[in-house]
């Protein structure tokens, strides 16, 4: 990718921005495309138990698509993209289509799974590999234009975009029917009757704890400004009500990472690849019923199953989902001690590196980082120290603009 002058002027420094994204993964001061959710939204409950209200509201989503005739689709072997690939089909029965999977070295491998599911569904289907996040930095921090790595799934619309000119996804699943049950089971274990709003945010943040570390306020220099009290403020709209506490995590799930991080990433990726994106699931009616949507036919407190509804539809469909999804994620440790390592002590750690020179980052905590890593593999440390290199790698692109996007490390 090159930037114009004029993309690049637009990119300033943020301490802000810099800081909320290297805690919480996502700058929630800013405001993108899809509208927020409210309190509101989530006090009228509508019960769907068996999915058939679901299903007819997913189904009619598709007439947003329909001047298209080729379509390819991010394919796991979890719920949502697969039910995402049976309506698709089921809307355009002669369409054709291409399922793309993604694999990383060393990490779980769900393409074989996704492979028989498309298929089922007569869809053709590629796998797509990544080696290493770490080489690619250049290229996947210049598709957020943000010091953040999560784009690296580009490669699956890299591969999409030489088939069709749309990729359909599962975006918001999760966010939407209650996808989270990890979340879900440990905030509730966590949870006390006396929480007040605050309490409620640090257990929450507490089941985000790999986006920051225990010593989070000394990863900073001095021109960046940290305080908690802070960060507690940004999600103090979503505790402080009178909600059931499962639908105040709810809330703060699709006004959080879904809201700031997943859409924009998602955006970015597809107008990089001049790629239309469908999910069934950003639809405004889609949208609006699942943020109403009873937890009871989102999430089973006892089972710790969640999407309730979309379970019913994919048995009716008859379709075997994985019991267990890992998405299309690296094996950071793998990675890091492949490749990882050398990449960051080239560029990431002399002393001369922007990071410290402009006092952004504190070398003393990525010293003492990189010894917790080296000793304990601890990967909450490891996400950190990832991020601090893209954060250099986006100076180095944006600020100081003396790096190419398209190298490779």
């Amino acid at each position: 990718m090159v930037l114009s002058l004029e993309q690049k002027k637009k990119i300033q420094f943020n301490p802000i921005s810099i800081r909320n994204i290297l805690t919480i993964r996502y700058d929630i001061t800013e405001k993108y495309v899809i509208k927020p959710a409210k309190v509101e939204d989530f006090r009228k409950k509508v019960i769907d138990n068996d999915g058939r209200k679901t299903e007819r509201l997913l189904a009619n989503s598709y007439k947003d698509i329909e001047n298209y005739e080729k379509f390819a689709i991010s394919l796991s072997g979890g719920i949502d993209s697969t039910l995402c690939l049976a309506l698709l089909r089921k809307n355009f029965p002669k369409a054709k289509i291409v399922a793309i999977s993604g694999t990383f070295e060393g990490a779980f491998d769900e393409s074989s799974h996704a492979k028989d599911i498309a298929e089922k569904f007569d869809t053709e289907f590629y796998q797509v590999h990544m080696k290493s996040i770490f080489t690619r930095m250049p290229e996947i921090v210049s598709i957020a234009k943000k010091p953040r790595w999560n784009t690296y799934n580009h490669l699956i619309a890299k591969k999409a975009q030489k088939f069709s000119k749309i990729i359909v996804t599962g975006d918001g699943g999760d966010e939407l029917f209650g996808g989270y049950t990890f979340r879900y089971k440990k905030f509730l274990e966590l949870l006390k009757p006396q929480d007040n709003w605050k309490s409620k945010v640090i257990k929450y943040l507490e089941c985000h704890n790999r986006d920051w570390v225990p010593d989070q306020k000394l990863v900073f220099g001095k021109n960046i400004k940290f305080n908690w009290n802070e960060i507690y403020d940004y999600f103090k709209p979503y505790f402080k009500n009178e909600l059931d506490p499962l639908r105040q995590v709810m809330l703060a799930d699709f006004n959080g990472k879904y809201l700031h991080d997943f859409i924009p990433t998602g955006d970015a990726i597809s107008s990089y690849y001049n790629l239309n994106r469908f999910s069934p699931f950003l639809n405004n009616e889609v949208q609006s019923f699942g943020l109403r949507l009873s937890t009871e036919s989102k999430y089973n407190k006892k089972t710790n199953e969640g999407k309730i509804a979309l379970r019913k539809i994919n048995k009716r469909l008859k379709i075997k989902t994985m019991k267990n999804k890992y998405g299309f994620s690296p094996s950071l440790i793998f990675d890091w001690q492949k490749v990882g390592k050398d990449v960051f002590m080239e560029y990431a750690f002399e002393k001369n590196a922007n990071i410290y020179t402009k006092k952004i980052i504190n070398r003393d905590w990525v010293i003492h980082a990189l010894e917790l890593i080296e000793n304990d593999g601890d990967v909450r440390y490891l996400n950190r120290i990832t991020s601090v290199l893209a954060l250099e790698i986006w100076y180095r692109i944006f600020i100081k603009k003396d790096l190419n996007p398209r190298k490779s490390l």
